[in-house]
């Protein structure tokens, strides 16, 4: 099995739905149950809001020294700099997308 980040919340809701349709079979819906709770308690395996806050500083550190490069006139640097700079926005656009197209 391929393992991927999946939506908790589609999980959660694939397994009310099948606790509803166990109905009076409450040995199911109490099993059930206690999966959904296992899956609520587990720890996040990927923080979206760290790793964009983390891109943002990268990329402000870098259009900080594109600026400083450009005001000592040195080009090349300046333009590696900004390079970076939009490498990190775009990589904050995926992450805010959450690589789904």
């Amino acid at each position: 099995m391929e393992d991927k980040l999946i939506s908790a919340n589609a999980v959660i809701t694939i397994l009310e739905n099948a606790r509803f349709r166990a109905g009076k079979d409450l040995s199911k819906a109490y099993l059930i149950a206690d999966l959904q709770e296992q899956i609520e308690r587990l720890p996040a395996a990927f923080d979206k809001e760290k790793i964009i806050e983390d891109l943002k500083d990268w990329k402000e550190d870098a259009e900080k020294w594109a600026a400083k490069y450009d005001e000592i006139g040195d080009t090349d640097n300046m333009d590696i700099r900004d390079t970076e700079s939009r490498a990190f926005g775009q990589a904050i656009e995926i992450v805010e997308k959450g690589g789904v197209e």
